[in-house]
């Protein structure tokens, strides 16, 4: 009896502590009906969602960190628009207000951006050539009112090159289109999304690169996106594969020319800086990374669930779905976004 007594307070005891180290805070909730949601936050702190509705482009808002969002709002309607599989709307704040891109089926990418009075107007298409981004694949970051654009393009010879467009007011003009990377193999990775960073230290495009069926990422670097120098394969290994992964990863700068990214090699998440040696974090697959202050978290899908690594190195299951996204709310807590079925879920943690 001693001992049973003894036994009972024992795991009491476990299971306080355990509860006390417990990182997160929040509960995960369905935020709203809807595809491919896209987040951003802006300079008085509220959280920006856009996403797909049957063929509506719409966004919603928040002040409260994501506990509770607006009526969505409809940007506008546009025919056969993607969201789906990692192909949907982006979404970024600049000095003059939010602006967004969203991709459709025939190959054209759509512009809108909002003023300071929070309305939405139409600009137009971001390509210069019609029906070159049939993959629907697209990335936008911003500095200030510079806002920079690269996406899978097909103009001139049907095989899938990395494109971008900058436009210096905040998307309501766009320069001309350049491509700005070709694999001497003919394509690059044909169903994988690129990704960039712009901060003062310039524009970093990570992509999927297919070099005589080697499909490792590239990171390549601009000042302005006028020129990019030739880009560097990141990590030791290599990935021969004789099919498309769907998978893009992340990449993050911190303004200061220290650049973070997050990819996957066969069923293996890595992380590591350019010109440096690749590290495993998980298994899985679909993973991003965002900076909060000088550390990072990272989130992927492992087995049906969206897992998430924080700088302490505690690993969460943040819920069911796929297509994760991370955005910093402070220097204290990130937002989790992910789909699952036609609903977009949210999850506020605690580092």
């Amino acid at each position: 009896m001693k001992r049973m007594i003894i036994f009972f307070f024992s795991m009491i005891l476990v299971n306080l502590c355990n509860a006390q180290q417990a990182p997160v805070k929040n509960t995960e909730a369905v935020v709203i009906n809807g595809s491919m949601p896209s987040v951003a936050t802006d300079s008085k702190d509220m959280l920006h969602i856009v996403f797909i509705s049957g063929e509506k482009l719409e966004c919603i808002s928040s002040s409260d960190k994501g506990n509770n969002f607006s009526k969505p709002v409809i940007i506008d309607s546009i025919k056969n628009v993607f969201g789906v599989a990692g192909r949907g709307p982006q979404i970024v704040n600049t000095t003059s207000g939010l602006c967004v891109l969203a991709p459709d089926k025939n190959g054209d990418i759509h512009c809108y951006y909002s003023d300071i009075n929070d309305k939405w107007q139409k600009q137009g298409k971001v390509n210069d050539m019609d029906a070159v981004a049939k993959e629907g694949f697209v990335s936008l970051s911003a500095n200030g009112d510079s806002v920079y654009a690269v996406w899978l393009d097909l103009r001139n010879n049907e095989k899938n090159k990395i494109a971008g467009a900058l436009s210096v007011d905040g998307g309501r003009h766009w320069q001309k289109n350049k491509i700005i990377y070709q694999s001497p193999s003919g394509t690059v990775c044909e169903c994988c999304k690129p990704s960039l960073s712009f901060t003062r230290s310039g524009i970093h495009v990570m992509f999927r690169n297919n070099i005589d069926g080697n499909r490792d990422l590239y990171v390549m670097h601009s000042a302005d996106g006028s020129d990019f120098d030739k880009p560097k394969k990141l990590g030791q290994g290599n990935w021969k594969l004789n099919a498309c992964p769907m998978d893009g990863g992340g990449i993050v700068d911190d303004g200061n020319g220290n650049q973070q990214t997050v990819w996957r090699r066969a069923d293996t998440i890595f992380s590591c800086k350019p010109r440096q040696k690749e590290e495993p974090i998980g298994k899985g697959r679909n993973c991003v990374i965002t900076s909060v202050g000088n550390d990072y978290v990272y989130a992927w899908i492992e087995n049906n669930n969206i897992v998430c690594l924080l700088p302490n190195g505690k690993k969460i299951n943040a819920g069911e779905g796929s297509f994760p996204l991370l955005k910093s709310v402070n220097e204290k807590e990130v937002i989790c976004i992910w789909q699952n079925d036609k609903n977009i879920f949210g999850r506020l943690i605690s580092l």
